[in-house]
C-alpha cells in the first residue's frame, strides 16, 4: 500500500514537471517564431499584428463561457502562466520591441 502511494505521488509531481517543460518549450517556440516572422515580414509589421490581435481579444464578449476555448485569454495569473503555452502578447511585444 505505501508503495502504491509513493508511486501515485512521483507520477503526479513528475506529469506536473513534465507539463512544466513542455509548456516553457512551447513559449519558447512561440517567441522563435515571433522572431523568424520579423525576420521575414519585419519588426514593425509583427508588432503591429500583435497590437492588432491584443486590441481585438478586449473586444470579444467574455459572457459566453461555451466559446472560451475560441478566445484569447487575458493575462493569466502566476501559476497558470507556468502551464500556459503562448506567452502574453504583451510580453511577445515587449521581446519584439527589444529585438534588433
Amino acid at each position: 500500500m505505501v508503495q502504491f502511494a509513493i508511486v501515485m505521488v512521483l507520477q503526479i509531481a513528475l506529469s506536473l514537471l513534465g507539463a512544466l517543460v513542455v509548456a516553457a518549450f512551447s513559449r519558447w517556440r512561440e517567441f522563435r517564431a515571433d522572431h523568424g516572422g520579423a525576420q521575414l515580414a519585419g519588426r514593425g509589421k509583427m508588432i503591429a499584428a500583435l497590437e492588432r490581435l491584443r486590441q481585438n481579444s478586449e473586444l470579444v464578449d467574455t459572457r459566453q463561457a461555451a466559446l472560451a476555448t475560441l478566445k484569447i485569454a487575458g493575462a493569466p495569473s502566476r501559476m497558470a502562466a507556468l502551464f500556459a503555452s503562448h506567452p502574453p502578447l504583451e510580453e511577445r511585444i515587449a521581446r519584439l520591441q527589444q529585438y534588433r
